[in-house]
């Protein structure tokens, strides 16, 4: 990681992106801290779920068109940990020796508010792919005195991909 950030420019803005990739190891069964990790393809069974080991990763995109992406930081989630967690603390160890705010973006995974607000004091700019069909509600109006208080105001339902962070 170190060696790529002394090579990162120091003008302009950095794009980092991140995510988790479930590795499946069904047959494995002496493959120590083996967890169930969901995956986007069904992978045994026509079932999205496998038995293997879930690795996070943060990487740093130096180019805007092109396909490559340098790894800063690849490591295995633990049986204790969750993906989320591993990625706010990767986030926070890259960010802490950048030169820069770095644009970072992250999968839909990531659209929730643990996440959200867990990497609210990184310095970093949060781009988040939320989920098509997603919910999202705006804060409850004033009591109006009458029955029991709203928990939640208008609802705002979209079809596209939104911005947060």
């Amino acid at each position: 990681m170190q060696l790529y950030i002394k090579q990162m420019p120091t003008v302009g803005r950095l794009l980092l992106a991140g995510d988790h990739t479930a590795w499946s190891r069904p047959d494995a069964v002496t493959l120590q801290e083996r967890t169930i990790e969901h995956s986007s393809t069904a992978v045994a069974g026509n079932k999205p779920i496998t038995i293997g080991q879930g690795y996070s990763t943060i990487v740093w995109v130096p180019e805007d068109s092109g396909s490559w992406a340098l790894p800063l930081r690849h490591e295995r989630i633990t049986s204790w940990e969750s993906p989320i967690e591993k990625a706010i603390w990767q986030l926070q160890q890259v960010c802490e020796h950048l030169p820069t705010r770095p644009i970072s973006v992250w999968d839909s995974e990531y659209g929730c508010a643990p996440f959200v607000s867990k990497t609210a004091n990184i310095p970093a700019d949060i781009l988040v792919r939320l989920r098509s069909n997603l919910c999202l509600w705006g804060a409850p109006p004033l009591y109006s005195g009458k029955g029991r208080p709203r928990k939640h105001g208008d609802k705002f339902k979209r079809k596209c991909s939104l911005y947060l962070g």
